[in-house]
């Protein structure tokens, strides 16, 4: 019935688009008397068809230009989780629980402590892609598994942006994605939902929407005897840990930004141009969230689960997540024409975030601290009771930057918690570009990034409370000190880098799976190459990821993650452009993280080493003017490779399998 309603909306909004995309050529006040009779058919207006997209940053106050995606090339990677990763720790799934292998790359786009190991399937309005549009843009994504009844994945993303007029775009976006899963237990479904608006002028520019996340997944705990793997056993066959254990996650946004605009007019060329001064900016925006977590309704999961707090077969458990952001700044532009000319902005903001979490029976919300009293699985008391807290921070910041200019750019920003949970958290970061000319490359450019953080535990980190978890701690402030170097050479294809990362008191989560606190400093060094190398049709897609730390008792990582994507260009009766190619992930052996269902966290684990096995994908990517197609066979080497191929401990990749995908792209 849901996506009945999904599907409603979408019609309603294509046929809203057949009429209301006012074009620019047509864009003047209503004339009565302009009116022809029927039978006077004006000739049609050819618009040319032209989409401008880009990223708003720092809570509005920045945006970042953006192409479309139109490249048939590497068009095979869908998976959220290894769009921008080299290698994952991973339950295996597609929408299951996932970790990135890169320890710098570990950032996450929520609040909410709960949804770090799904965080590439969550949609935020960080993450939107705001357009302006001529004609109405729509794109169509679709993949489909080899087997419509049995093992089936599919994938289905709408994206439809239009104009009202020249001021006003109305963009909809609908990702879904279902996955039977190739083993027992296995099936995760997610999707989000999102309707968002801007109006653009010179002076006044104001976005806003709303996006619904929503995340299923059954957990099957992993395999019992990792042997099974390589006995060529049908998975069908394969026994899992849990056979009745499932956890949802929702995550909703609502959003508003409004930038006003002071500045001067002047005529360049014939023609007024508006020129900012200084901008107030407004931002605001409310986060929802909820993990719910159950298992042992059909049957008993207490030898998978040993621990227990309120029942020892029986676990309803939620936590949820409400937080309310609030910011307002002033930015003073930067003059291209001056030299030595930078911007400056000043922010302060409150957030007010309320956090609970409950142990419940069956039917009522509870958090008892003891055992309790059921009857027919409902929680009968003595008392129903939650653990809530609401915390206000306030603080203020202020940045100086250069964006502008061919010389050097850069910005540096600092932020102070005054009150509340986070007061006395400090932010510092800062970054420096060099534009330079690297074989002829006059878009290369030198860049040096770095960051000081004395930063509060998660409210999570210190308090939770379920019937398979529990923890309280009195954490001290997390401090880090991040730096980077790093060369970009777009046109030779070409980024390395190295990475600096020294953290007192890290936090962690231990080998029983709860967080706990490094009693000393911790360096990890890394250093990366991502190039590809070109010989005529040929081609060699590298990335190759170092790292190192000194400290493997609170962290573990693999020494050596590596990508090759060799791959051959060609194209078809001169229209239709063709990538062939195989795309090879593997890491080093290293002891990769277990992942707990219960919590939805990865943590060490000194059980057994996993690695050293390269996940192969063949594939073909096809181009005809606008139409995008796939076509893939995954993990080839568990055909005739004989080592198993675990990401995660007791958690097997996929065996090898058939995907097909096609894009398709409309501007009119």
């Amino acid at each position: 019935m849901f996506i009945k309603y999904i599907f409603l909306l979408i019609f309603i909004i294509f046929s809203t688009c057949l009429s209301a995309q006012i074009r620019p050529a047509m864009d003047m006040p209503f004339d009565e008397e302009s009116i022809e009779p029927d039978s006077v058919k004006r000739p049609e207006k050819n618009v040319v068809s032209r989409v401008v997209a880009w990223n708003l940053m720092d809570q509005g106050a920045f945006i970042d230009s953006l192409s479309l995606d139109t490249l048939n090339r590497f068009f095979h990677n869908y998976h959220p989780a290894y769009k921008n990763s080299i290698t994952n720790t991973y339950t295996g799934n597609l929408g299951g629980a996932y970790l990135n292998n890169d320890f710098n790359s570990r950032q996450f786009g929520t609040d909410f402590y709960f949804a770090n190991s799904f965080d590439a399937y969550i949609l935020t309005p960080e993450r939107l892609d705001f357009y302006n549009t001529t004609t109405p843009y729509t794109m169509l994504d679709y993949s489909q598994s080899e087997n419509k009844n049995r093992q089936n994945e599919t994938r289905f993303n709408v994206l439809h942006s239009q104009n009202i007029n020249r001021n006003i775009n109305v963009t909809f976006r609908y990702d879904q994605a279902k996955s039977d899963g190739q083993y027992n237990y296995q099936e995760s479904r997610f999707h989000s939902i999102s309707l968002y608006s801007s109006y653009n002028s010179d002076k006044l520019n104001i976005y806003g929407g709303f996006i619904f996340n929503r995340i299923r997944n059954q957990e099957n705990g992993g395999i019992v005897d990792d042997n099974q793997l390589l006995e060529e056993t049908e998975q069908e066959y394969m026994i899992m840990n849990l056979a009745d254990a499932r956890t949802e996650m929702k995550g909703n946004y609502f959003f508003a930004s409004g930038e006003y605009r002071l500045g001067t007019t002047s005529e360049i060329d014939g023609v007024d141009t508006f020129k900012p001064i200084a901008s107030i900016i407004y931002y605001a925006k409310s986060s929802n969230y909820l993990r719910l977590f159950r298992e042992g309704e059909e049957g008993p999961n207490s030898e998978f689960f040993p621990v227990y707090f309120i029942h020892p077969e029986f676990t309803h458990d939620s936590v949820r997540m409400n937080v309310v952001n609030n910011q307002a700044q002033i930015l003073f532009h930067e003059s291209a024409q001056k030299k030595f000319s930078f911007g400056q902005r000043v922010f302060a903001g409150v957030d007010v975030v309320y956090r609970m979490f409950a142990a419940p029976g069956y039917k009522e919300s509870v958090f008892p601290f003891h055992p309790g009293n059921y009857s027919n699985h409902l929680y009968t008391g003595p008392d129903r009771r939650w653990n809530k807290h609401t915390y206000t921070n306030i603080y203020v910041g202020g940045g100086i930057f250069r964006h502008l200019g061919d010389f050097w750019t850069w910005d540096v920003e600092g932020r102070q918690y005054l009150s509340g949970y986070r007061l006395g958290q400090t932010e510092i970061r800062g970054n420096l570009q060099k534009p330079l000319v690297f074989m002829k490359d006059s878009s290369a450019y030198f860049q040096i990034m770095g960051n000081l953080m004395n930063r509060k535990p998660d409210y999570f980190q210190e308090e939770y409370f379920s019937n398979r978890a529990s923890w309280k701690n009195n954490f001290v402030n997390e401090q880090q000190m991040n730096a980077g170097i790093s060369f970009h050479s777009p046109e030779r294809n070409l980024e390395a880098g190295a990475r600096y990362s020294l953290i007192n008191n890290y936090i962690f989560h231990n080998s029983v799976g709860v967080p706990a606190q490094a009693n000393d400093g911790l360096l990890i060094l890394s250093a990366y190459l991502d190039k590809e190398f070109d010989l005529g049709a040929f081609s060699l897609k590298s990335q190759i990821l170092w790292q190192k730390a000194s400290a493997p008792q609170y962290v573990h990582l693999p020494d050596f993650s590596i990508r090759l994507v060799p791959t051959f260009d060609f194209v078809l009766a001169k229209v239709l452009f063709t990538q062939l190619g195989v795309d090879v992930r593997m890491n080093t052996e290293y002891y990769a993280d277990a992942y707990q269902p219960a919590t939805g966290f990865f943590y060490l684990q000194n059980e057994k080493k996993l690695g050293s096995y390269p996940y192969m994908d063949a594939f073909a990517n096809l181009k005809l003017k606008r139409t995008r197609i796939f076509f893939q066979y995954m993990n080839l080497g568990s055909g005739f490779l004989d080592k198993p191929y675990f990401t995660a401990l007791h958690y097997p990749m996929n065996q090898m399998t058939f995907r097909l995908g096609v894009a398709w792209s409309f501007y009119n």
